[in-house]
């Protein structure tokens, strides 16, 4: 009896602390990504006409039947409805060499399936342009501080995700999980 009173309180509690944290998390890590400088390192790559909030591709990793949207922005609102291209890379599916592009994605079914991803997984973006093909070729766990925006060896795409996905308050660790485009 007294655990079906409790029950209900804790989940409220739980998605009060969630929406608390979110904002905080998605400032801390997310618009502080380049370092202490909050400047974006690359030239803005995104067209004048890409709005905050806007629409610009849809993720699917088939293996771990993930669909999501991807939005312009990184701020909590844009995160609370899908993935989030980080201003000041490339638009998703529009990388190319030296400008690569980052998606953010938050804790929760999205970010559990990018924390699963492995070496050799197929990853599809649907953008304006079309539909990509991307592999994963590298997965690294770090801390927050550590990710770095800066030149890539070829076309890719970088998923950052909280690590690990189901931790209380913001995570302590990011998973950076490198595509490497497979079509043209």
């Amino acid at each position: 009896m007294l655990s079906e009173r409790i029950v209900p309180v804790l989940a409220s509690v739980g998605l009060g602390c969630a929406l608390l944290f979110t904002a905080g998390f998605a400032r801390e890590v997310y618009t502080g990504i380049a370092g202490a400088d909050p400047r974006p390192p690359l030239a803005p790559r995104a067209p004048a006409h890409v709005e905050p909030g806007e629409l610009v591709g849809r993720l699917a990793i088939p293996r771990l039947e993930l669909d999501a949207p991807v939005f312009e922005g990184v701020e909590a609102a844009t995160l609370a409805r899908g993935a989030g291209h980080v201003p000041g890379t490339a638009l998703p599916g529009e990388e190319e060499k030296k400008n690569s592009s980052v998606i953010a994605i938050t804790r929760g079914r999205n970010g559990a399936a990018v924390a699963g991803l492995r070496l050799g997984d197929r990853v599809r973006l649907r953008t304006s342009r079309g539909l990509r093909l991307y592999r994963v070729t590298e997965r690294r766990v770090m801390k927050p501080s550590d990710f770095r925006l800066g030149p890539a060896p070829s076309a890719r795409v970088t998923l950052l995700a909280p690590f690990p996905a189901d931790s209380f308050g913001p995570a302590p660790m990011r998973v950076a999980v490198s595509l490497e485009r497979l079509n043209g």
